[in-house]
C-alpha cells in the first residue's frame, strides 16, 4: 500500500489535493484486495486529515473510506 504511505507524506507537506488523490487510489485498490495492514494505513491517513475536516474534499474522502471499505476516521 505504497500510495497510503505517500499520501501521508503529502499531507505533511500540506499538499492536500495530491494526498487525497493518492488516498482515493488506495481505496480503489482496497476494493479489489483487502488487507488489514492496508486498512490501517487508510485509518492513519484519516486521522491525519482531522485538521482538514472543514474541507468538502476531506469529508468526501472520509465518507468514502467508511462506506466502501469500512474504515472509520
Amino acid at each position: 500500500m505504497r500510495p497510503a504511505i505517500v499520501e501521508s507524506a503529502h499531507l505533511q507537506t500540506r499538499d492536500l489535493d495530491h494526498g487525497l488523490e493518492l488516498g482515493n487510489r488506495s481505496i480503489d485498490i482496497l476494493l479489489r484486495v483487502q488487507t488489514s495492514q492496508a486498512k490501517d494505513y487508510v485509518r492513519e491517513f484519516n486521522t491525519a486529515l482531522a485538521s482538514g475536516r472543514g474541507e468538502p474534499a476531506v469529508r468526501d474522502f472520509i465518507h468514502r473510506a467508511r462506506k466502501e471499505i469500512g474504515v472509520a476516521a
